[in-house]
Order: C-alpha cells, then structure tokens, then sequence
C-alpha cells in the first residue's frame, strides 16, 4: 500500500451512529497489518515536527509545523497537555476542573538535536523533536507510555466552528490492563483490546479517566461525545467529536490510589454522608401513597429489621415538574415527621423533566431554560410533551433547586433520587442534548455534562440552605467531577436476571477506578421479578448479598406481586437477607471510618484487586472479586444453583471470614458457599472494628467495640466518629482514634484520640478478639473477649 493512500485512508471521515467519527480504528489496525508497526507510525507522526520551543516556568511550549502544543508540569506526578491548532491556546469555560493553580514544580529540561527531555523526581518525559511524540517513562524505571501523535481536524457539528480532536497512543506492555472510563454493561472488565464510547445513557455511566496496571492514568479534559479505542491492543486511540484543544491530564502513582487522588485534586473532594446513608435502603417501583409508605416503614420497625432509608419513587406528583404532592399523600409534613419519629429518612425521585400545563412549566418557558420540547413514543409518561430544563444555564439551576427547596427540602425531605440525568435517552437513538443550542454553547459541546450540572444545583443549593443535614444525591448518570457534588451514581434501569447481575460487578469496579466512590445497583434488578418464584429469590438473595459490600445498600426493583420489601421472598429467604443486614450495620464502625478515609485521603472503599495488588498479573485480570476497604474480600456468587465458587486468592494469608481458618494465597481455590453463605475472606494484617446490633445507624452509641484481630502482618486502622450528620466535621468537629498490630511483638496499641465532638463518648469498651478457628468469626459478636479494656482516650496497650 503506497504511503499516500494510508494517509488518505486514516484520515477518511467514516461515521458511527452514536459515537464519534472516530475513523482510524480500522484503516491503523489494517495499515499495522500490512505495513508493520514502525513504518504506520512514521507516516503518522512525521506530519508535525517541532519549529521552535519555549520554556517557561511551568512547563515548556513548542511551536509545530501546526499548531501549538505545551507540556506543563503540574507536580512531580501530574504534567498537563495541551495542544492548539492556532499559535495560542483559546480560553474556554470547564465545567470540570476545578484546581485553578499549581504550586510551582520542580523540574529542569534537557534540549538535545532530537528531543527535549522533561524530568521530574518521579517522571521523565521525552518529546520527539520530528514529531512532538510524548514518551512517558518513570524517572528511573520502566518506560509507561507514548502519545505517538495528536490532530484537531476543523469541522461544523451543530452550527459551530470546531475541530475534531484525535490521540494515538501506543501501549508497551504486552500485559497491561486499562480499566476506568465509567460504567458500562458489557460485562468487560479489563479494557485491553476493547474499545469504549464516551456518552451518557441509560446504564452507561461515561467517566474520561482511564488507569493502567503500568501505574499511570489519563484523564482527557473533553465533555463531547469521545472514545478510548484499543481494538488494536498496541494502539490506545483516543477521539472526540468536539474541542478548541487537546487537554489532558496524565497521572503518575504508580499507586491507584495515588492516581484517583489526583484526579480528584483535579475536579473536586468527596464529602461525607450522614451516618444513615450507609445502612440500609428499602425501596420498589413504586410506592403509590402515604399510608403505604408509613405502613412498610411501621413493619420493619416491628419485624426489628435494620433500615434506616425508604425511598418514594416516580408519581408522586400530579404533574412532572411540579414539587407538589398528589392526592395519595394527603399531609406531606405528617408524613415526614412520622417516617423521622420513627427514625427513618426519606428520599424521593425528582426529574429534570417539565410538563405542559404548570405554572412552572410556563415561567422557565418564557425564559427560554429548556433545552427542547420532545415527544414519548409510549406509555407510561402519559403525556404529550415534555422539556428538560438546560442544566447548563446558573439561572435555570437556582431555579430548579428553589422550586425543590420550597415544596420538599422545606419540610423535611432527606435525600434526592434524581433519575434520568443523562437526560433520558429513551425513545430515541441520540442523547436529546445534540444538535440543540445550551446556555453553555452547542449540545454537542457539553452533552456528557448534564449530570454533573443538574446535580451541582441540587447539592450547592441544598449547601446554601442548610449546613445541618448532609447532602446525599442518587444519580442515574455522572460525569467527571459528579463525586464532589454528593453523588451516588447506581447502573440504572438494568435486567432482574442473572445475566445482568453478573454484569453489574465489573461495572462497579470500573467505575470505582473512574475516581467517584459512591455507587450501588437495584438488587434484584428494575425489570422484572416474580417474589414468589423460588429461582427469582434465588437470584434477590446473591444479589443481596453482594450489594452488602457495595458502597450503598439498596434494594430497588418492579415485581410481582407489587412488593420488595425483605419478608416479601418468603421466611427462609428472609432469614439470609436480615443476617446480611445485621451483618451490614455491625460493620458501620468500619464503614463509616473508611467514609471518612474516601473524603479526607481520597480513598475508595469499594477496590478490584488491581488496586492494591497491581503486579499481580491474575489480579489485574479478576473483575468478578474485589476488596472492601483493606481487609474483605469478596467473591459475589453470580451462578444460578452455586453452591461454591471458584476464586483467587492474591499472595498473602487470607482468613475465611465464617470459620476463622487461615488459607495461603497466590492461587485458586474452590470456596463453599451455601446459599446463606457468601464466599467471604479477611486479609491477615487487618483490624476490623465492629459495632453492635442495631435497627438503625444511630440507635446506639458505638459501644461496646468488638475489635477482630487478624494476626499473621503487621496492621493499622483508624476509627473515625461525628456527628453522625452536619456539615461541622469540615471545620474539624470530630475524633479519630488510632489502632496499630504490630505482629512481631504480638500487640495491639490503641492510641491517643485526637479531636472532640458534641456527643463524644468519654469513655468505652473495646472488646478484643484475636481472631482463630471457631473464634471470633461470622456475624455475631464473639461468645467470649481475649481481652475487654476501658477506653478513655489515652494511649493503651493490649497483649493476646
């Protein structure tokens, strides 16, 4: 093939339905075929050589044949790229990024005949001088990764004068694993190979920050509708359909951790929940009146199960857009004082969706907020025509919060389900933002950022009326910079199948390294389950089972009969599904600390197995396993009739969490699991603090403490305690009680407490337990303490 058909045919515009023009997957992988590697990117990359290069203070600019590209060094670990078709680099409204400035970097740059080389004491960068390639290499190791060349191609999309934007990446390691970019159903877990669009819908949750196993991340600064192409495995190309530039971000741990920290240092911090939003949450499609609501809230106080969340789904209004109850709840107020009474709290679903026919539809008509009026091809919207309102304009959003604020937050409403944000793409192929003209700019500019805009006027408008009840959002959809708005994103309107179940696991792991922490699914799926059917019970008890460890516990669903509550599948299953609450609440102390880890260190709680063990090449490919917090691992049942599943073990000691018995990793085993057992594990090395049985978050104080002890390595924890709601602990209103193992010695230290808070126990119990066969294992707490010591905030140690 001559040299200039490959050019021609790489940059033929071929078009896909949803995505992008990303147009090259197929003529890169066919030209590498018949070309070889080396010889397609030459031509590729030979196109742009570096003119001139300038170096400033913080970074270095080079002038290319075209256009403009700038490396800036943002710390030893973050080096920002930018790269312009013009001389300069246009300024631009981002929606996303909020770090508005770096603390100056150490670095120094080296100019030699064929490349500048750009070190920091963790990275070493070298710019091809021929081509501007960007070759990543870690300062004194590995080579990571090499931008092989960037384009803006000038296009009209939607009226507007832009490029389109285009990076190809060429990806070293034969063994490298990608991950991130959001949630996704194809039950994909490693990304390698495959290749992934960046849009919202229904169920796919697009999030432009992709991890390596090499120990680096990519965040690209793009809000159009984009794709990570790695069909081709050599070939990372990266596409967006939009832009005035190419930005992105690329972030060095070699940690995940360390990567999502900095991601999150990019586009904002994770605040807490109330203590509540991590127990339980019982919810249906749908709840159809008051008294059905006070009626199921009444009958789990009365059955003793733990619960503290009831959630009113969809029409509960009259009209969509109004915040006004139906006649089905007759005193609102009433309703939620007694759900409070009885200490539950409430969420309840708002739309961004706006009827024909109310006053509220007419004032944001008048004033030009929604974004198109558009037509339900069918039932059950019931209704000619709707708006969503243009989440991009700062008016449209205070308006939006002050309409909720007046009819729902003003009397004591706790939580917001905000559903269809990406908006609602049912009924039609396209997100309904494209080819329409925003606040903002073009449809097509801005259209993954409708969910990160509509939940910022929930949660800054909730911010600026109260700072005494937390801020908690469950969302349909999210976009980068969603975590710092209180969000919990969940998979949306997925299956109630096993299919879809399965899938749901390496949704969530991937979404958990796309840096926003909250995320949950409907157990036991939306659509549809019979609760009389032993094989759908089945099924609402793995499901459960799994969502105990998920960062939120809810079960959400349509069935038959109209019922989801935890006696509805009947008294055997109803057993299994109490334990693994019991199970959830004794865990609070635990959960709740690592809350406080994900909002102050820019932790995760929920961790595939590349987290935190990344060189471990089968870790890397185990996407159906995952650790909560530093000590479980869990291993979700997702085969209809299981009775044992097979799983790997990482290299270290592991404790089965049921029998107290210790298993060697670095291997597959074949674990039991029996239908009211969930192959569940505990590193050795852990200190796992668990509270006592409680109805609800905040019915006792955290004492006594059974702190479980697993020997075998040296560990840590820190036990966290607040408020339990409000906003203080930001102004430093809170303790923190530090716990060291230290294995050798075969001691436990319980530190000094630092920090106080209203309500503060002054003194407690903790009651030790060293973990052994038949000791201190399972749900419940230990028959018999190896040590029980009082705790008055002083330094103490405990010996076995």
């Amino acid at each position: 093939m001559k040299a200039w058909r490959l050019k021609l045919l790489m940059r033929s515009p071929l078009k896909h339905r949803q995505s992008p023009p990303f147009f090259a997957s197929f003529f890169v992988g066919l030209s590498l075929c018949l070309l070889g590697a080396t010889a397609a990117h030459a031509q590729w990359k030979a196109m742009n050589p570096v003119v001139k290069l300038q170096q400033e203070t913080d970074g270095v600019v080079f002038t290319m044949g075209t256009g403009t590209l700038k490396v800036q060094v943002c710390s030893d670990s973050v080096i920002r790229v930018l790269y312009s078709a013009r001389a300069s680099f246009p300024k631009r409204a981002d929606y996303v990024i909020t770090k508005e400035s770096w603390p100056a970097a150490q670095w120094t740059m080296q100019a030699g005949d064929d490349a500048v080389t750009i070190s920091t004491s963790l990275l070493k960068l070298t710019v091809t001088k021929k081509d501007g390639a960007i070759a990543y290499a870690e300062a004194h190791g590995d080579n990571l990764v090499q931008e092989s060349s960037r384009s803006l191609t000038p296009e009209k999309v939607n009226g507007e004068d832009t490029y389109r934007a285009e990076s190809m990446v060429s990806v070293y390691g034969s063994h490298e694993g990608l991950y991130g970019l959001g949630q996704h159903q194809a039950g994909v877990w490693n990304y390698r190979g495959e290749s992934v669009d960046i849009s919202q819908e229904n169920s796919n949750i697009s999030v432009p920050l992709m991890l390596s196993s090499k120990g680096y991340g990519i965040f690209w600064n793009n809000t159009s509708r984009s794709r990570f192409n790695n069909r081709f495995a050599n070939i990372l190309y990266i596409s967006s359909e939009v832009a005035d530039v190419i930005d992105y971000y690329f972030l060095y741990g070699p940690d995940f951790d360390k990567i999502i920290a900095s991601y999150r240092d990019l586009t904002g911090q994770v605040p807490m929940f109330g203590k509540w939003a991590y127990g339980f949450w019982q919810c249906k499609n749908r709840y159809k009146s008051q008294d059905e609501i006070l009626g199921v809230a009444r009958k789990y106080r009365d059955l003793h199960i733990p619960v503290d969340n009831i959630v009113q789904d969809w029409f509960w209004w009259n009209r969509k857009g109004e915040f006004v109850f139906n006649k089905n709840y007759p005193d609102p107020k009433s309703m939620v004082d007694q759900l409070h009474a009885e200490n539950f709290h409430l969420m309840i679903s708002i739309w961004p969706f706006f009827e024909p026919g109310s006053t509220n539809y007419d004032y944001m008509q008048k004033k030009g907020w929604f974004v198109d009026k558009f037509k339900y091809a069918k039932p059950p919207y019931h209704t000619d025509a709707m708006a969503v309102y243009d989440a991009t304009s700062p008016e449209a959003r205070k308006y939006y919060w002050d309409e909720v604020n007046k009819g729902l937050f003003s009397i004591g409403l706790d939580a917001w389900w905000m559903d269809t944000t990406e908006p609602e793409t049912e009924g039609q192929e396209d997100n309904i933002l494209l080819n329409h003209k925003l606040a903002a700019g073009s449809g097509n500019r801005y259209v993954n950022i409708f969910p990160l805009l509509d939940t910022q006027a929930v949660y800054q408008g909730q911010r600026s009326a109260s700072d005494k009840k937390r801020v908690f959002i469950l969302s349909r959809s999210a976009f980068a910079g969603s975590q710092r708005n209180g969000v919990t994103a969940w998979s949306g309107d997925i299956n109630s199948d096993w299919l879809s179940y399965r899938r749901q696991v390496p949704a969530g792991l991937n979404f958990a390294l796309s840096g926003i922490p909250y995320w949950t699914t409907d157990i036991g799926g939306f659509v549809f389950g019979d609760t009389t059917d032993p094989a759908f019970r089945e099924l609402f008890v793995r499901w459960f089972q799994y969502g105990t460890f998920n960062p939120i516990l809810r079960v959400h669903g349509t069935r038959h009969p109209d019922e989801n509550e935890l006696w509805s599948y009947g008294p055997d299953a109803q057993k299994i599904l109490v334990n693994f609450d019991r199970l959830r609440y004794r865990m609070l102390p635990y959960i709740y600390s690592l809350a406080w880890k994900t909002t102050s260190e820019a932790y995760t709680t929920m961790r595939p197995l590349v987290m935190d063990f990344r060189k471990d090449v089968r870790a890397q490919n185990v996407g159906d396993q995952f650790m909560f917090g530093p000590a479980f691992l869990v291993n979700p049942v997702t085969e209809p009739a299981a009775t044992s599943r097979q799983l790997y073990l990482p290299d270290a000691k592991w404790y089965d969490f049921w029998t107290g018995s210790v298993v060697d990793g670095g291997r597959t085993i074949n674990s039991m699991a029996p239908m009211d057992r969930l192959p569940l594990y505990v590193r050795a090395g852990s200190i796992v603090p668990f509270g006592p049985d409680e109805e609800w978050a905040t019915e006792k104080a955290a004492d006594p403490v059974e702190l479980r002890i697993y020997r075998g390595a040296d560990a840590d924890f820190t036990l966290y305690e607040d408020e339990n709601d409000n906003y203080d602990y930001e102004k430093g209103v809170y303790a923190t009680i530090p716990m060291h193992w230290d294995d050798a010695a075969h001691t436990l230290t319980i530190g000094d407490r630092k920090g106080q808070f209203p309500g503060m126990l002054d003194s407690r119990r903790f009651r030790v337990v060293f973990v052994g066969e038949n000791h201190g294992v399972g749900i419940n707490p230990a028959d018999e303490a190896d040590r029980v010591v009082q705790y008055s905030g002083k330094r103490i140690t405990v010996n076995p």
